[in-house]
């Protein structure tokens, strides 16, 4: 591409929403010289086919996003496995197990007063 043309047209990312209840979705990218001419290009684009309900056009330098190399970016400071759906089964088998060695109130207020269950003071 020409220098001059690159100097004159900017990427903007695409998104757009299919109804009122949707979130907007990156639906691709369009080289225009403004964010009007952006809109009209993406409308033509990514709404030929489809239904929509608007339209967003950002310029490409107006996102930001998270390094790809730096890998403690998304590290965790706690542990939160028992959030994920995969610690269900887990969860499970742990409250099965704190069941069983849970003390009866009986045994309980067997251990206050040192007696057995069938014995009487």
């Amino acid at each position: 591409m020409d220098k001059r043309i690159q100097e004159e047209y900017d990427v903007f990312e695409v998104f757009v929403q299919k109804t009122q209840a949707d979130y907007h979705v990156h639906v691709g990218s369009v080289v225009a010289p403004s964010p009007d001419v952006a809109l009209q290009t993406a409308r033509e684009n990514f709404l030929r086919r489809d239904q929509g309900v608007n339209i967003w056009v950002v310029p490409r330098g107006h996102v930001y996003a998270t390094p790809y190399d730096d890998p403690d970016w998304f590290a965790r400071e706690m542990d939160r496995k028992y959030r994920e759906p995969s610690g269900y089964p887990e969860n499970g088998r742990l409250w099965r197990m704190y069941r069983e060695r849970a003390l009866k109130l009986e045994e309980i207020v067997e251990d206050l007063h040192g007696t057995s269950a069938g014995a009487k003071k």
